[in-house]
C-alpha cells in the first residue's frame, strides 16, 4: 500500500477517544491504528469467505 488517499470519517466522540488511547499504547498514530484495524478486518473477512478460521 504505497499511495495514500485522504478520507474523512465521522466517529462517535467516545470511540475516537478510545481509539486515540489505543494508538498511544501501540506507539502509533490514530490514522495508523485505523489503517491497521481496517486491514485486519479485511483479512478476517477474506479468511471467513474462503472457509478458513
Amino acid at each position: 500500500m504505497s499511495d495514500i488517499s485522504k478520507t474523512t470519517i465521522n466517529l462517535p466522540v467516545d470511540l475516537k477517544k478510545e481509539l486515540k488511547k489505543m494508538a498511544i499504547d501501540e506507539d502509533t498514530s490514530l490514522s495508523g491504528l485505523i489503517i491497521k484495524m481496517i486491514e485486519e478486518g479485511m483479512n478476517n473477512r477474506k479468511n471467513v469467505g474462503s472457509g478458513e478460521d
